[in-house]
């Protein structure tokens, strides 16, 4: 954390530079982000102020409102919280948000408007800057992109800088940043996670079973991402080697063996090879009916249970044996169910009716997805909306029988989540627009 923060700092005090792109390879993400919250302490040695934005993007004024809001609101917050504990002393902010700035240009123009004079009003020191920290969602990155440069057309003050973030597999940034190299700093974290998380996971005493489990599985995790099948192999051996030698003195290790199987096995979905994905997965599945002997609680065994047939079923369906993955589907919805795991007893019922249907069972498939149906009537509408339902309303739309669910209880229902433009969302569920997401947390930026 130490060398991002002085790469930062060498970054941002670069003459001309408003904008800064911090572009990460994958396994870096989760640091960039600890990074973010690391730059908000005030007991490190940078002192720039930083703000950290989560509003989604829609649109360009729908931006620049949401995050203008955002800044009015944690001035507030700043103004009104309690702070008696704090062991600093902190000045009140006299400064609000100005809505009514007249920009003759782009929306993005007003952002750029506040945040230079709060950067004047806040006077700091050399080479300490405000930070508007920009963790942004969006499905359309040309449009966000479009959003940056106009803010950056805008004139930013020297002491207000810009931060996004992207990634190796996603780079958002990268046109935007060659098309103005003076004006938009790339930052390359280079951080090498692999030996980091190594070194995390050798924490403690080598001769412990869980250090020595954690080393492997760490090994194992990273030889998969880089597509090293014998060593993934070897290191997955490693792990089963450990728990299984200390099943007899807790048996929750099982969970650990369940663990590693399921690993192997999306490690051979990588490759294609279905028929070797299964053979682990089945594994698994073994190990997970072990459970049930060796842990007295049934709301854990059969969790292991659900878990690991759920994704031999998947595994099935995926190699297109279809009557072996409703069998697998079948046993899953019955464990989540006894564990009253309603989101994941849906999907159960989903992928049974789907597989029953590519299999010729119309009937059996109909009833699979009506209890779908009865079950997305014990959540909440808007929890309903983030699980799988559409898709189980469009199957059903397309093979219903009408022996267990009537066409308009179908609708009705989809109707109660979706309201009267029900059909629309049914139809794009796979690939909902944009402007129903309201929570950053459920937008995968793409």
């Amino acid at each position: 954390m130490d060398m991002l923060v002085e790469k930062w700092e060498a970054t941002a005090s670069q003459p001309g530079v408003n904008i800064i792109r911090i572009h990460a390879q994958e396994n870096e993400k989760d640091m960039v982000d600890a990074f973010y919250t690391y730059l908000l302490g005030v007991d490190t040695d940078n002192h720039d102020v930083p703000v950290i934005f989560e509003s989604i993007y829609h649109g360009d004024e729908q931006y620049t409102k949401a995050v203008l809001d955002e800044l009015k609101e944690l001035i507030h917050l700043w103004n009104t919280s309690n702070k008696d504990a704090l062991n600093i002393k902190t000045e009140p902010l006299n400064w609000n948000v100005n809505y009514k700035i007249k920009t003759a240009v782009h929306p993005a123009a007003l952002f750029v408007e506040n945040m230079n004079s709060l950067a004047g009003y806040l006077n700091m020191a050399d080479n300490t800057f405000l930070v508007a920290i920009l963790k942004v969602s969006f499905v359309q990155p040309a449009q966000f992109c479009r959003w940056l440069e106009e803010a950056l057309k805008a004139g930013m003050n020297d002491k207000f800088k810009i931060l996004v973030d992207d990634s190796a597999n996603h780079p958002f940034y990268e046109k935007l940043a060659a098309k103005y190299p003076a004006d938009i700093a790339t930052l390359r974290p280079k951080l090498d996670m692999d030996n980091a998380m190594q070194q995390v996971a050798a924490m403690g005493n080598p001769n412990d079973p869980a250090v020595q489990y954690r080393q492997a599985f760490m090994k194992m995790m990273q030889a998969i991402e880089q597509r090293k099948e014998s060593e993934a192999v070897a290191n997955g051996n490693a792990c089963l080697e450990v728990a299984q030698k200390n099943l007899a003195k807790n048996s929750y290790w099982i969970g650990q063996v369940i663990a590693v199987y399921g690993a192997l096995a999306n490690d051979q979905v990588g490759y294609r090879n279905f028929k070797k994905a299964i053979s682990y997965a089945t594994k698994g599945v073994d190990a997970a009916e072990q459970s049930q002997q060796l842990i007295p609680d049934e709301f854990v065994h059969r969790k292991f249970r659900g878990q690991a047939v759920m994704m031999r079923a998947a595994l099935y369906a995926a190699d297109k044996n279809w009557l072996k993955a409703a069998e697998d589907f079948a046993v899953a919805a019955g464990h989540y169910i006894a564990t009253n795991d309603v989101i994941l007893a849906m999907e159960a019922y989903r992928m049974l009716g789907y597989s029953y249907d590519k299999a010729g069972n119309n009937d059996a498939a109909c009833k699979a997805l009506e209890t779908a149906i009865q079950l997305s009537l014990q959540l909440p509408v808007h929890i309903v909306k983030f699980t799988t339902f559409a898709g189980v309303v469009e199957l059903l739309l397309k093979i219903n029988n009408l022996k267990y669910i009537s066409q308009q209880e179908v609708e009705e229902t989809a109707e109660d989540v979706y309201g009267k433009d029900w059909l629309k969302e049914i139809m794009n569920w796979k690939n909902p627009h944009y402007e129903q997401v309201t929570d950053p947390s459920k937008v995968v930026a793409a």
